[in-house]
């Protein structure tokens, strides 16, 4: 068998690391290579639509005055600095953007040298994040662009993240066109390579290139794609949504624990009954949330009864005091759990047990952490005792004593009123409510000790 030897050649340990590879391997590298030379060239050539500052919306007084001052000086110090992304999008749509992004063409060492509050973070992309005062962060990323595969098999495997680039290849390489708008501090314009303005215009949602293609590289833009249809209310291109049906089974595949990340950031957005409507159309339930997903694709009034829990979860995102991570959480498993609860004689079963192997046995690809499963798991076991006397009247009040008891009452009163009561304890509330004359709780009798005079006598 013909092969060919590729040597890194970066340093003495990278260069001791030997690929062997076989005749097809390297005809197939070619061909990728020429194909990615190719898509680099148009790409390059691609000429931008360009939005001067008389002709759009944006205004300096609407960006953050520390990205403002990121992105002068950079530019008093001879490189491009461009607000990009969702800050752009969200201006430009009429909302106050939550981050404010800035890429650029200085290098991360360059961008240390001009920020003495500087901390670069990452390994396999190097990011600046520059520190102002109250904890803000303003990320400066370089532009990047796509490594070709010799750089790929050189650095065994390392994620394909970095090559520095031009602002145009920086660009195809963002998810979404909304996504893919620069705005040029040098003269106030607005840059789009991608089409971008044009999908704002239409309300729409597409990907950036092939949907084959991005959706096989990175799977979890598919959920991105879901996510911005949802916050944005807007419509998702054809050929970006149907890639979806036939590409969502590659979800199983991504890590566990970075779609736990997905899901927090979407329980804490204030779209998340949104999201899980399009999960549900989509049909990507079973392939996130594994027996459960199919649970909630089987039963349409256990999916309802979610969505309207997701939707007071939304409602509370926006207040100060918001609800914890274990309330989100077991209202989420919650139509679920309530099945596992309904199909199972209580007495005679320890239900923390059965509920854990029940959470196992789900063969879920988003890998919920241990603590905070065992808090559903002691929440919803909880729920299901109040439950039980909100039906005979007796309630336990000893469960008082657990730590996840007030997670409970708060979910309690989310199921039953649609909100949280403003109360220390929302189940008591109800419960009293009720059953005003049943018995309170139990109180312990305390025995006064003998003194040693009564013991004499």
């Amino acid at each position: 068998m013909l092969t060919t030897i590729i040597r890194s050649g970066r340093s003495a340990l990278e260069d001791a690391k030997v690929w062997t590879l076989s005749a097809g391997q390297m005809n197939h590298i070619e061909s990728a290579n020429k194909k990615m030379t190719v898509k680099i060239e148009k790409m390059e050539n691609k000429q931008p639509v360009k939005v001067e500052r008389p002709d759009h919306t944006i205004s300096r007084k609407q960006i953050d005055p520390d990205a403002l001052k990121v992105l002068y000086r950079l530019y008093r110090h001879g490189f491009k600095g461009y607000l990009v992304g969702g800050a752009v999008r969200d201006i430009l749509l009429g909302k106050s953007p939550k981050d404010f992004d800035v890429v650029t063409d200085a290098r991360p060492g360059q961008i240390k040298k001009l920020f003495a509050n500087c901390f670069l973070i990452g390994r396999r992309f190097r990011l600046a994040h520059i520190r102002f005062k109250g904890g803000k962060i303003i990320e400066v990323a370089t532009f990047r662009k796509e490594p070709d595969e010799n750089e790929e098999i050189e650095s065994e495997g390392t994620e394909r993240n970095n090559t520095f680039g031009t602002p145009v290849s920086d660009a195809f390489r963002r998810d979404i066109t909304i996504n893919g708008l620069f705005y040029d501090i040098s003269n106030f314009s607005i840059i789009d390579f991608v089409g971008g303005l044009k999908d704002i215009d239409r309300e729409r949602i597409c990907i950036i290139g092939d949907p084959h293609e991005r959706y096989t590289e990175d799977p979890v833009r598919m959920w991105r794609v879901l996510r911005h249809a949802a916050r944005l209310n807007f419509s998702i291109d054809e050929a970006t949504a149907s890639a979806v049906a036939s590409h969502r089974h590659l979800l199983m595949q991504c890590s566990g624990a970075r779609l736990f990340e997905e899901l927090n950031k979407d329980l804490n957005s204030g779209f998340s009954s949104s999201l899980f409507q399009l999960f549900h159309d989509f049909g990507v339930m079973p392939c996130l949330f594994g027996k459960m997903g199919e649970f909630l694709e089987e039963s349409p009034d256990a999916m309802a009864r979610l969505i309207e829990l997701l939707q007071v979860v939304d409602s509370a995102s926006g207040s100060q005091k918001g609800l914890s991570p274990e309330v989100k959480y077991t209202l989420l498993f919650w139509p679920w759990a309530e099945y596992l609860f309904a199909s199972v004689d209580s007495r005679g079963h320890d239900m923390v047990k059965l509920l854990n192997d029940a959470f196992l046995a789900l063969d879920m690809s988003i890998v919920i952490p241990k603590s905070l499963r065992a808090n559903i798991i002691q929440a919803a076991c909880i729920l299901d005792r109040m439950y039980a006397a909100m039906g005979t009247s007796r309630m336990r009040w000893s469960l008082k004593k657990r730590a996840r008891y007030f997670d409970a009452s708060i979910v309690f009163s989310i199921i039953e009123k649609a909100g949280v009561l403003p109360v220390k304890d929302p189940f008591e509330e109800i419960f009293r409510e009720k059953y005003p004359s049943a018995a309170g709780r139990y109180q312990r009798r305390r025995f006064r000790k003998k003194t040693r005079t009564a013991q004499k006598v």
